[in-house]
């Protein structure tokens, strides 16, 4: 998944100016790699975490201008190995849940975001892009396309399908075990979802591997046609 991972590294490098769009993509980032249990009190605990470093500081990063104090792990466990722990349980944070769409007024835990969150295009934009940042992969240029999010809750993976058809990609969903996968095959699908997140250098690279293809198909299938001429002259002249 190396791709993926210089995907996800180019996307963590954009933070939204703006505060709405700011927490759409917290939001996406929360609900695609967030767990949340519930302590002694009814005290709400959240944890996100990631794979990638640079993800976390991308999330400490949106966290900054909310003032909320976020703990930061590392932790290591078979077979996943390292991953990057970013906590939340203070009750000065319930508010910036509540904000995000993570908690709901009564603060209880929402499945789905809320569609205050999303109600804008840029900002449907930048939570797909927090989506994508933590539960997204995408296949290598070169080998059989394949981009995914994957959720633990259907209901989740259903409203991620509504929300790229509204970004026009089309995405199917597939059970997989305890997961629900939101996926494309598609090659068209996977370049513009790169393109419509900002992830443009992975965007020329996906588009040099996919003209670089054509091009050896379109070869081979001149060789071949060239190859079974020759043959049908060949047997014309023996006739």
């Amino acid at each position: 998944m190396s791709f993926s991972r210089d995907v996800k590294r180019e996307l963590a490098a954009i933070v939204p100016q703006s505060g709405h769009c700011r927490r759409a993509q917290l939001s996406g980032l929360l609900f695609g790699a967030g767990t949340f249990a519930m302590g002694s009190g009814g005290r709400v605990a959240v944890r996100l975490t990631v794979s990638l470093p640079v993800v976390a500081r991308h999330a400490l990063s949106l966290l900054k201008p909310f003032g909320v104090a976020a703990e930061l792990r590392t932790v290591s466990s078979p077979p996943t190995g390292r991953r990057y722990e970013v906590v939340l349980g203070d009750e000065r944070d319930l508010q910036l849940l509540n904000e995000v769409g993570v908690l709901s007024d009564a603060l209880h835990v929402q499945m789905t975001a809320p569609a205050r969150i999303v109600a804008q295009r840029c900002c449907l934009v930048a939570f797909v892009r927090g989506l994508f940042l933590g539960c997204g992969t995408v296949s290598s240029p070169g080998s059989a396309v394949h981009v995914e999010l994957t959720f633990e809750g259907a209901e989740l993976a259903e409203q991620a399908r509504r929300l790229l058809a509204r970004l026009d990609l089309d995405f199917r969903l597939t059970e997989r075990g305890r997961n629900v996968a939101c996926y494309s095959k598609r090659s068209d699908t996977a370049a513009d979802l790169l393109a419509l997140l900002g992830a443009h250098d992975a965007r020329l690279r996906w588009e040099e591997h996919t003209v670089l293809g054509e091009m050896r198909g379109q070869a081979n299938r001149l060789a071949n046609c060239d190859e079974a001429n020759a043959r049908r002259a060949a047997a014309a002249g023996e006739r």
